[in-house]
């Protein structure tokens, strides 16, 4: 937990409150396992990205449900009389990580579909969330009990007040705030690295910023959005490759 939290805050250094609150939530048990948590921040602060992050420093795969997309009720499993039937999400992310503890991140809870035709998400939730109904959770796919209760399910929201009381009872919500200018060079390495992994790159490939690189950043970036942190290093990059190339004429 102690190399977990260096490495986290190192790359989330305006979070370090929120970093061990999740840690904690993960630090009382035998296994890694947490309780049902929602992290709650504005759009751009690097929430998803935390959640992916933190299954790294833990050693455990994150599955990722589209909150936004996900389609009705098939977060609890779709009945086998549907063409398209499939298990819990759960279940299918303990099947792709080989684990019987992954973390299933609900991205954009809050953006789900609030229509019944096919039921909803936050309501097919309630069940895999409960400790006694996780433990031998009737999938509706396969037709039999299984034990998801090992899985840890985090979802991201940026408006908590819209989703149902019966789902926030659940979960514990945990406040993740977006960065300031004063962030700005302890967020450019992990920047940067990330820019480069995407790419299928060495994370050492790009170098750090100069001086003026970086002055462009900070004139273009003063806090908020990592989104558009990340967009304007992007642009210096290429302005770099560009250089470069241009050079090697």
């Amino acid at each position: 937990m102690a190399e977990a939290r260096r490495v986290l805050t190192a790359e989330f250094p305006y979070a370090a409150g929120p970093v061990d609150a999740v840690l904690g939530a993960f630090s009382i048990r035998p296994h890694i396992h947490s309780e049902p948590l929602i992290i709650v921040g504005p759009p751009g602060a690097g929430k998803s990205r935390f959640v992916r992050r933190l299954g790294d420093a833990l050693g455990v795969g994150v599955y990722r449900v589209d909150g936004s997309n996900d389609a009705g009720g098939a977060f609890g499993g779709t009945e086998r009389r549907w063409y398209s039937s499939e298990p819990c999400r759960p279940f299918m992310a303990i099947a792709r990580h080989r684990q019987a503890n992954p973390i299933v991140m609900v991205d954009e809870v809050d953006k789900a579909a609030t229509r019944t035709d096919h039921g909803r998400l936050w309501d097919s939730m309630l069940q895999a969330l409960d400790p006694e109904n996780a433990a031998r959770f009737p999938d509706p796919s396969l037709q039999v009990e299984l034990d998801i209760s090992w899985a840890s399910v985090i979802c991201t929201a940026n408006q908590p007040a819209v989703l149902p009381g019966a789902l926030l009872d659940r979960m514990r919500i945990v406040r993740f705030p977006e960065p300031g200018a004063e962030h700005l060079d302890a967020l450019l390495p992990g920047v940067i690295a990330g820019i480069a992994r995407e790419s299928g790159l060495d994370p050492r490939f790009h170098g750090p910023l100069d001086g003026i690189e970086r002055a462009a950043v900070r004139l273009r970036w003063r806090g908020g959005s990592v989104r558009r942190l990340r967009r304007a290093v992007e642009a210096i990059l290429r302005v770099r490759d560009r250089t470069l190339a241009g050079r090697s004429q």
